[in-house]
C-alpha cells in the first residue's frame, strides 16, 4: 500500500508521540511538536484517511488516533529513525560483559539482565542449545491390562508409563507407524503438526479407538518436547506493570502467569526465522495473551551458527528504535564472549 510522503511525515509523527505519551494523539499535538509546516486541518484530514487505510485507529470517542498493528508495522519496516546507542553505554556494556565471566550459563544470563537495563523492558534468553538431539527408535511396550510403556531412544533412553489399554499387538502397530514418521528426525522437526497428521494415519490406518490415540500421541509428543536441553531465564517481568497498556488486574495476572511457563517462553523464542532483528507485533503474535505487546528476538551465535535467542517483550507502543539498537549491540558482543569462551574450553 502505497503512501504519500506527507502521511509517511505524519504516521511517524503520531507514532513517535504515542511511544511517549501512551495517550491518543491529534492534529493539534502534532502540528505544534513537529515542524511539518502542515495546519491541523491538513494534519486532520490526512490522518482520517490513514485511519481508513488502515494505519490508525481512533479509540472510543477520542479525537486522537492511536497506531494499529499494520501502523506499527510500517514504521518498523520503512519509518523508524536509526537509533545511536552512546559511547559510554557501549563501553559499560562491552566491561560488563567482560567481567570475569568464564561461564558460558552465565555469560547468558548477564546479557539478559542487561538487556532489561538498556530497554527497560521484560527479555528472555535462552541458553545455547548442543548437538540437535536425534531420535533413534520409539516401543510402546504393555505393562499390564491398563497401562503402556513408552520407551524413546535418542543418545540417551527415556520412558514413561501412560495409562492406555492396549493390546501388545496394537503397540506393535503404533510403534511401527511411530517409528517409520519420527526415526531419525530430529526433536524440533516434530511440532504439533506433524503429530496432528500421525494421529489422523494412526486413526484411519490401525484399529485402535481414537481416544487412545490421542492419549499415546499427547505423551509421544510431550517427551520429545523434553528433549531441549536448553535452559531459559527471564528478566524484569515487573515492569510490565509499569505501563498504563497493563493496569487491568486481570490482564496483568494474565501475562504474569504466562510467563512464568518456561514451556511459554520456548515457544515464544523458538522457531528458525530470517536472519537479523525480528519484531513480531500485536495480532502477530500467536498466543492471543500477546496481542497487546510487542516481541523482539535476536539470535546469537558460535562460528556463524545460530545457538541461542535473546528477545524483549513490552507493549506495542515500544521504543523500537533503542531496542533495536540495544540487541544488535549485545548480540554481538555475546557471540564475541561465546567465542572466547568456547576456545578456552
Amino acid at each position: 500500500m502505497e503512501l504519500s510522503d506527507r502521511k509517511k511525515l505524519i504516521l511517524q509523527a503520531i507514532i513517535d508521540e504515542y511511544i511517549v505519551s501512551a495517550e491518543p494523539v491529534g492534529s493539534r499535538a502534532i502540528s505544534k511538536k513537529n515542524e511539518l509546516g502542515l495546519s491541523s486541518a491538513t494534519i486532520r484530514n490526512e490522518m482520517a484517511d490513514l485511519e481508513e487505510m488502515g494505519f490508525l485507529i481512533q479509540p472510543h470517542t477520542s479525537a486522537g488516533r492511536i497506531p494499529s498493528d499494520v501502523g506499527y508495522r510500517f514504521y518498523v519496516n520503512s519509518l523508524m529513525h536509526r537509533y545511536k546507542l552512546g559511547v559510554e553505554a557501549i563501553e559499560q556494556l562491552q566491561e560488563e560483559l567482560k567481567g570475569r565471566i568464564s561461564r558460558l550459563d552465565r555469560a547468558v544470563m548477564k546479557a539478559g539482565y542487561l538487556a532489561a537495563a538498556m530497554t527497560d523492558y521484560t527479555t528472555v534468553i535462552s541458553t545455547p542449545v548442543g548437538e540437535k538431539t536425534e531420535i533413534k527408535k520409539l516401543d510402546l511396550v504393555p505393562i499390564s491390562d491398563d497401562a503402556v510403556m513408552l520407551i524413546l531412544v535418542t543418545r540417551t533412553v527415556k520412558s514413561r508409563v501412560i495409562k492406555t489399554a492396549l493390546t501388545a499387538d496394537e503397540c506393535l502397530s503404533m510403534a511401527q507407524l511411530l517409528n517409520s514418521a519420527f526415526a531419525y528426525k530430529t526433536a524440533d522437526e516434530i511440532n504439533y503438526d506433524v503429530i496432528h497428521n500421525i494421529e489422523n494415519i494412526c486413526c484411519n490406518k490401525l484399529n485402535i479407538p481414537p481416544k487412545e490415540v490421542i492419549n499415546i500421541l499427547h505423551f509421544v509428543y510431550e517427551s520429545i518436547s523434553e528433549l531441549d536441553d536448553s535452559e531459559i531465564y527471564i528478566e524484569n517481568a515487573k515492569s510490565i506493570l509499569k505501563y498504563p497498556e497493563y493496569r487491568d488486574v486481570d490482564k496483568a495476572r494474565e501475562i504474569f502467569s504466562f510467563l512464568e511457563d518456561k514451556n511459554n517462553l520456548k515457544k515464544l523464542i523458538s522457531g528458525n526465522d530470517s536472519e537479523g532483528i525480528r519484531a513480531k507485533i500485536g495480532t502477530e503474535n500467536e498466543s492471543e495473551i500477546l496481542k497487546d505487546c510487542s516481541l523482539v528476538t535476536v539470535d546469537y551465535s558460535l562460528d556463524g551458527k545460530a545457538v541461542g535467542k535473546l528477545g524483549v517483550i513490552g507493549p506495542k507502543r515500544m521504543n523500537y528504535s533503542q531496542v533495536f539498537a540495544s540487541l544488535d549491540l549485545i548480540s554481538n558482543e555475546i557471540d564475541k564472549l561465546i567465542g572466547y569462551i568456547s576456545s578456552d574450553d
